[in-house]
């Protein structure tokens, strides 16, 4: 009686033994001829399939042999025989013709394009090894080089030349390398699937057309989730109804989304209120006129973009304001900013409750746990010594939204020290991650990247926000404002425009501005330049940049003058660094 020892029962060998045999053991009486009787079958403890007449299997007689093996449900009962069917075990054995030529296979050595320098055998006795190829530790069937110390799983050796991922990378194939390919050292990559680190000498799925990476394990089950059901495709997760970025505009304001209810209401009985920040007079409620007698300048046009006082983004109907003659304090409020509640428990700070102020008039600019930007208007405190501190934009973001870069929802945590997915830099504080795939945006760049942006090099259309892989960019990447070497593994501004391909570091186009929540209005003089400067919001300047470090404007706040002949104009972060 043929013997063999199996790593799924190391308790005791197991036996070959044929269907009249296992039909004696089970003393089964008036079987149909398939194994049935009593409502149950005899089947495989591994895969759970029936075995029918003429089958003959591994068992371990050691155990009794009992019935009740269901089709459907999968009942384990110690006491029934340990049987090993033909598509589960380490030799495939359950019918005996499958496991003779398995055995015939094993005799024979292969060339294998993963290891050029031997041969490999077909190993049948079982083992726990470190695959080459996909780096997971199992047991099972195997190729081994008798020669090195080179073992793969016998599904790793048969895998598909190429793959297709049409949920995932839509306009290539994915191509089966053995390690990573030379040209692509200079820079770490990362799986398009785990977001883990892709090892130089492990297998790949990739598209180096796009420098699009997967391990071969996740690859696989991403292709058999898409195949079998593309619902369930990571793309088709169920976001429609969470809060998506990057927003379309760079001026789009999440606040204003998320209390659209507010706005909507109908204002008949609130055309006029008394607000905490401006006990001295009543506020005023302005509203469209159909006619735009009353218009607000457009963000996209030259004009200065008039701001809300609480939340420090572009003014919009419906506000409030104060009507007083000579009252010389801003008030213009959003209407929802206006009705922002003056308590707030907050989900990552639930040992304190934060207060709503007005920090204008403060030695020192308070500054965002959220975005990190500096501020001086409304804010939410910990009045409890914690020096906790949110603007009001980044307050009511919602715990969960939906982000372009990464095929989840992420979820907001706040951890002390991490190293954020998008611009590679530590930081502590309130971030929106997604756990399973170890994905972490800081809440600043989560949030300040609009999805195109218009710059003076690409005149005629605005530049794209983009997300690696790209498309059909084998090429390195360089910056066309600091001329230096891209890392293809973070998003930038790249124009697809065939003729001018230019990219652009997302810092480099669009400068971190520390200080968007800052308010200043009115006119200063500075001993730097001859003439009075004004506080001064645009989308666009006369000249684009700022006169001193010549970085676009882009919406920050400058001081610009307004003689007819002088076009200076600087940005608050060289102001800031001048003397006066």
């Amino acid at each position: 009686m043929e013997e063999i020892n199996h790593f799924s029962h190391k308790e005791h060998s197991l036996k070959l033994i044929d269907w009249e045999m296992i039909l004696s053991i089970i003393g089964v009486d008036g079987c149909d001829g398939e194994g049935k009787s009593g409502g149950g079958a005899v089947g495989c403890d591994i895969c759970e399939e029936p075995l029918s007449n003429g089958d003959s299997a591994y068992a371990c007689i050691q155990q009794r042999i009992t019935r009740g093996f269901d089709y459907f449900i999968n009942e384990k009962d110690d006491g029934r025989i340990f049987n090993a069917c033909s598509n589960c075990c380490f030799a495939e054995f359950a019918r005996k013709a499958k496991a003779d030529a398995i055995k015939e296979e094993a005799k024979i050595k292969i060339e294998h394009k993963s290891h050029p320098q031997h041969p490999l055998t077909l190993k049948l006795r079982p083992a726990s090894f470190h695959c080459d190829a996909c780096n997971a530790k199992d047991e099972g069937l195997f190729y081994e080089c008798d020669t090195c110390d080179f073992w793969i799983h016998k599904s790793c050796a048969t895998l598909a030349p190429t793959i297709n991922l049409p949920h995932h990378h839509p306009k290539h194939p994915l191509v089966l390398v053995y390690s990573l390919p030379e040209k692509f050292y200079r820079y770490p990559y990362y799986c398009k699937f785990c977001n883990k680190y892709v090892r130089r000498d492990e297998w790949l799925y990739h598209c180096g057309n796009c420098r699009f990476f997967a391990h071969i394990k996740c690859a696989l089950k991403a292709e058999i989730t898409s195949r079998d059901d593309p619902s369930t495709s990571a793309a088709s997760d169920d976001v429609h109804s969470l809060l998506h970025f990057p927003m379309l505009e760079a001026f789009t304001d999440p606040l204003k989304l998320l209390h659209s209810n507010i706005i909507a209401q109908d204002d008949k009985e609130t055309t006029e209120i008394n607000h905490w920040s401006h006990p001295a007079h009543p506020l005023v409620l302005n509203v469209e006129d159909p006619q735009g007698n009353n218009r607000i300048p457009d963000i996209n046009s030259g004009d200065p973009i008039k701001v809300c006082y609480a939340c420090v983004r572009p003014l919009s109907f419906p506000y409030y304001s104060c009507k007083e003659d000579g009252c010389s304090i801003f008030t213009d409020l959003h209407k929802y900013c206006a009705h922002l509640p003056r308590t707030l428990q907050y989900q990552l700070h639930p040992d304190h409750t934060l207060h709503l102020v007005d920090t204008w008039g403060r030695n020192n600019f308070y500054r965002c746990n959220g975005c990190h930007s500096y501020g001086n208007t409304f804010a939410y405190e910990c009045k409890t010594n914690c020096n906790f501190y949110l603007c009001a934009n980044c307050a009511f973001l919602p715990i969960t939204i939906k982000h372009e870069s990464h095929n989840h929802r992420l979820t907001q945590l706040i951890d002390p020290q991490v190293i954020c997915n998008a611009c590679d830099q530590w930081f502590g504080g309130i971030s929106y991650a997604c756990k399973d795939c170890d994905f972490i945006l800081g809440m600043y760049c989560a949030m300040r990247s609009p999805k195109s942006l218009a710059h003076r090099y690409c005149k005629g259309h605005e530049i794209p926000f983009t997300y690696p892989p790209v498309e059909d960019h084998p090429e390195d990447f360089y910056c066309d404002i600091c001329e230096e070497e891209m890392n293809p593994n973070f998003p930038l501004y790249h124009c697809h425009n065939h003729k001018s391909r230019s990219s652009f570091h997302r810092d480099c186009i669009s400068r971190i501005d520390y200080y968007e929540n800052v308010w200043y209005g009115g006119t200063r003089t500075r001993s730097y330049h001859k003439h009075p400067l004004t506080y001064v919001r645009r989308r666009k300047t006369p000249k684009y940049v700022c006169s001193v470090c010549n970085q676009d404007i882009n919406g920050r706040l400058v001081l610009e003058c307004r003689a007819k002949t002088c076009n200076f104009n600087i940005c608050y972060d060289c102001d800031r660094n001048k003397k006066w």
